[in-house]
């Protein structure tokens, strides 16, 4: 662990970074809570940084060493990385790099003592995004963080309107839309309605009426919910309702597939029970 200065880690700091978590950052309601692991051998420095970023809203796993830390990346579904320089095991540079090496579109923030700050620019060599000097306010950690999930989310976005219009290439994106709406969208209460949130009910019963050129375009969130929705339906379908095969089929954990359903609104079951089903009646 990096050793900052007296005032960096010690309880009497908590206080300031509560007075200003309030104004840092402001996730909307039906957005989906972020996931960001903390790393560092410091106990008072971890808990205090965990504590408030919990407090702006964030879900926050902590590791108090690197190899916990990697080990616990590994296991995915985190929407960035804040890691201390100097541990006990593995340097923050080496988790830079391991971890941009197993997911590089999550970003990796360094925490560096005064008079390291050459440690920290090689480790955004190495894949880190960005670095904290310590002593530092948490609403300056806080905007970083907000910062690079952003960038992270907006590049995601490209990727896959590149992905879905090289798929329906023939007609461009129009003709993803025109598929998209011959896709029903999820009712209420199954799918992961709030999260989607591209199309409101109001703006699609305003136009149910299939008028031509009166369905305003789908949403890019609402799109990859959709598809999700019918990848995941049919991976459970081609498994007969069996979640860890259909995880590997997927090439994700089971863990991380189970938080998939969770949030699409999918349940197994009734895919377990049309399996029962069609074996009885000898399909």
């Amino acid at each position: 662990m990096e050793s900052a200065a007296p005032d960096a880690s010690v309880p009497a700091r908590a206080p300031a970074y509560g007075t200003s978590t309030a104004d840092a950052v402001t996730q909307p309601d039906d957005a989906p809570a972020r996931r960001i692991l903390v790393i560092d051998d410091e106990e008072s420095l971890r808990h205090s940084v965990v504590k408030h970023l919990r407090r702006a809203g964030y879900v926050v796993e902590a590791a108090a060493n690197g190899r916990e830390g990697v080990d616990r990346f590994g296991s995915g579904g985190f929407d960035a990385v804040v890691t201390d320089v100097r541990l006990p095991d593995i340097s923050g540079l080496d988790i830079a790099a391991l971890c941009t090496e197993i997911d590089p579109d999550v970003p990796v923030l360094v925490m560096t003592g005064y008079g390291s700050v050459e440690s920290a620019l090689e480790a955004m060599r190495r894949g880190a995004r960005d670095y904290l000097q310590k002593p530092f306010e948490l609403a300056d950690l806080l905007r970083v963080l907000e910062r690079e999930i952003a960038v992270r989310a907006a590049s995601r976005d490209r990727k896959l309107r590149a992905q879905v219009e090289r798929r329906f290439a023939s007609g461009g994106f129009e003709a993803v839309e025109s598929e998209l709406r011959r896709i029903p969208a999820p009712a209420e209460g199954g799918g992961a309605g709030g999260e989607g949130g591209d199309v409101p009910a109001s703006a699609q019963a305003a136009h149910g009426d299939g008028t031509p050129g009166a369905a305003p375009p789908v949403g890019l969130r609402e799109a990859q919910r959709r598809f999700e929705i019918r990848y995941v339906e049919d991976l459970l379908a081609r498994t007969g309702g069996n979640v860890a095969k259909a995880a590997r089929y997927a090439g994700i954990s089971r863990p991380n597939f189970h938080k998939k359903l969770k949030t699409l609104g999918v349940d197994p079951a009734r895919f377990k029970a049309a399996h029962r089903r069609g074996k009885s009646a000898g399909l």
